[in-house]
């Protein structure tokens, strides 16, 4: 008996998590990455210094219908730690061998905060090849420029406290967490999360910042909606700033309102059904 239950609980934590392993890159470099599920592959892209954890209770939900495939970019997580080269056109390279490794082609993919810039990169190195639909979370295609009339997180001297923080001293996990969220979590959450945010070391998160504080990929955001099914999902509070200046780049886009830049994790029973409803509806990308 005690036998049988440890076997239950082995099926459960393979059946939640999946399965991990290491990819090897062309430049050796190796990632970690995590599947679960059959049929079409909806992959999952974390943000700055975020891990493929973040996305737990999606891949339990969509693994009922999906591929589910999650990594932690290069840098961070589990993955290799590089001394260069850690910018977002590099994570594309990555994301783009991971789907020719894997043999994957019709995907969805799942940007959330600046992996949103990995897609935009993908797209500037790679259009649209093997990719379905994009899905961005709560990520302006630019980081600075003018918050009057842009969809952008404020201007350079709004981000210059923040950057010149960075190069002195490691940023504070604990502030990250609450800035994402909009609810207080239990002590084992912020524990974990802490420490996953924390594999990424300073170097690299300092790169990765200044390299988002550099782009602008509003050219590859006006290129999106004649190519792909294409999703922006942002926080309440830029909304309609957000929205106004879709309407001006790519007309057609679908864009909806979510409640925290992680509604994912702390909401995510209305988050997933958000973007399984999105994922069934039959849009002309025209």
């Amino acid at each position: 008996m005690r036998l049988f239950s440890i076997i239950l609980i082995c099926l459960w934590v393979y059946r939640s998590f999946g399965q991990g392993e290491y990819i090897t890159l062309d430049d050796s470099t190796q990632l970690y990455i995590e599947e679960l599920g059959s049929g079409q592959t909806i992959l999952f892209i974390p943000g700055w210094t975020m891990t493929h954890r973040f996305f737990e209770k999606q891949k339990e939900y969509f693994s009922n219908q999906y591929h589910v495939l999650s990594y932690d970019p290069r840098g961070q997580g589990r993955s290799d730690k590089t001394l260069f080269g850690n910018t977002y056109a590099n994570h594309a390279r990555d994301l783009h061998q991971i789907l020719q490794k894997k043999s994957l082609k019709n995907v969805i993919l799942v940007g959330w905060s600046s992996g949103c810039l990995t897609m935009y990169e993908y797209i500037r190195a790679y259009r649209f090849d093997k990719i379905d639909k994009m899905i961005f979370i709560d990520e302006p295609p630019k980081w600075i420029g003018d918050v009057d009339t842009e969809w952008v997180y404020g201007s350079f001297d709004d981000y210059r406290g923040s950057l010149k923080n960075l190069i002195s001293e490691p940023s504070d996990p604990n502030e990250i967490i609450d800035w994402m969220l909009a609810n207080p979590i239990d002590s084992s959450t912020r524990a974990w999360m802490n420490q996953e945010i924390l594999m990424t070391p300073q170097h690299i998160a300092l790169s990765l910042y200044v390299d988002g504080i550099a782009s602008d990929y509003t050219k590859e955001v006006a290129l999106i909606q004649s190519r792909v099914t294409v999703f922006f999902m942002v926080r309440a509070f830029w909304y309609d700033q957000a929205t106004n200046w879709l309407k001006q780049v790519t007309p057609n886009s679908k864009v909806v309102s979510i409640s925290s830049h992680a509604m994912f994790w702390e909401s995510p029973k209305k988050f997933n059904q958000i973007l399984s409803t999105f994922l069934n509806t039959n849009i002309d990308k025209k």
